[in-house]
């Protein structure tokens, strides 16, 4: 039996997700795995009857599942969100394996998200700029596609695995130590970028971008509040300085 400990925190988000057949395979596919929180946005109404067939016992997740019209409202309570794509480009975040992603997350502090897109095109870019890592499943480039419960169950399973090897010790060490909530990390990303906008850095155009990224790496990295304000006080203390040159 898996063990389920330390998984209390994580939570599969779908977004935009169409299909009552595939969000009762998705419930059906985290529950196996020790995962039970299912968050949905701006999802629409589901067949239950559909959802109750395809989810059998695992029909309790979609039951108690958290509701919200916008994923940019569902990621308010989580501290990191990786959003799951296999598209890439030049406007795109830079893509890491999921074996790489769920190897990080043992010691990680703060609710983290699984974010799953639309079954026709994943997640748009908009909605990948409020993640804040993305993660690809690798398959074959003959046939690139996988369905959206397979990819759900394929980044639960990773995710337990590390879990499972991971000390108990150091996930509680971990534990104590208060790292900054996304509400934060976007408030210092705010005054960070109007420091740098003050010291002239932003003459046209760039600014959304510079927050995005900051607010990207700052979730990432797990910056505890401690380090988000001394952090932020740096770039204030530059960009005053700046002001006087």
């Amino acid at each position: 039996m898996m063990d389920s400990s330390g998984l209390s925190k994580y939570a599969v988000l779908l977004c935009r997700v169409e299909g009552s057949i595939n969000v009762g395979a998705a419930c059906r596919a985290m529950k196996v795995m020790g995962i039970s929180r299912l968050v949905l946005a701006a999802c629409p109404e589901y067949i239950d009857v559909d959802v109750r067939m395809h989810a059998l016992h695992a029909y309790d997740v979609y039951e108690q599942a958290e509701r919200y019209s916008s994923l940019d409202l569902a990621l308010a309570d989580f501290s990191l969100a990786a959003g799951f794509t296999r598209r890439t480009g030049q406007k795109r975040k830079e893509n890491v394996s999921v074996e790489s992603f769920a190897a990080t997350l043992p010691n990680r502090v703060g609710n983290v998200a699984l974010v799953f897109g639309n079954e026709r095109n994943g997640l748009s870019d908009e909605e990948l700029s409020l993640c804040d890592e993305a993660v690809s499943i690798a398959s074959s480039r003959l046939f690139p596609s996988l369905n959206l419960s397979h990819a759900v169950q394929i980044a639960c399973w990773e995710l337990s695995k590390n879990l499972a090897a991971a000390s108990t010790v150091s996930r509680e060490s971990a534990s104590r130590r208060l790292v900054a909530s996304r509400a934060q990390v976007e408030g210092a990303a705010h005054d960070m970028a109007d420091a740098m906008q003050k010291a002239g850095l932003y003459k046209l155009a760039g600014r959304p971008e510079t927050e995005v990224f900051i607010r990207s790496v700052a979730m990432r990295a797990g910056l505890s509040r401690s380090e988000l304000k001394r952090m932020t006080s740096l770039f204030v203390k530059l960009g005053a300085l700046s002001g006087r040159t």
